[in-house]
């Protein structure tokens, strides 16, 4: 019986210490709430919702952790491609780096993403 009281106490111990540890922000973190840099004059792709950028209408789509599908409307029809996370691109004739991707983990209704591609564009 001794040795079920211990080990009881012991996991009660360790929960303990990993509550600490987190609430100490020691522990693992999602990084949400976490506010991130981003160059200045970047903007920010809400995923699948066009957004205006000068004369050109931009969208990202198909977003994963290391790539993003962008779509350019500008003058003419609309062109699309795979760009990288650090890479410039120049699409329809907007040239950009794609900064950043912010993920959104939560399960949304269709529309109400809140996945984030932050593309800094060219001067």
């Amino acid at each position: 019986m001794t040795g079920s009281v211990r080990g009881r106490g012991g996991a009660l111990a360790a929960l303990l210490v990993g509550t600490a540890l987190v609430l100490a922000g020691c522990g693992p973190s999602d990084d949400e709430g976490d506010a991130v840099e981003h160059p200045e004059g970047s903007r920010a792709l809400v995923l699948n919702q066009p957004t205006a950028i000068g004369d050109y209408r931009v969208v990202a789509s198909n977003v994963t952790e290391d790539e993003a599908g962008i779509d350019v409307v500008g003058d003419g029809p609309a062109e699309g491609d795979r760009v990288a996370l650090g890479d410039e691109a120049t699409i329809g004739g907007f040239t950009f780096t794609l900064v950043d991707i912010v993920l959104d983990g939560k399960d949304s209704a269709p529309g109400g993403s809140g996945t984030t591609v932050w593309i800094l564009p060219a001067d």
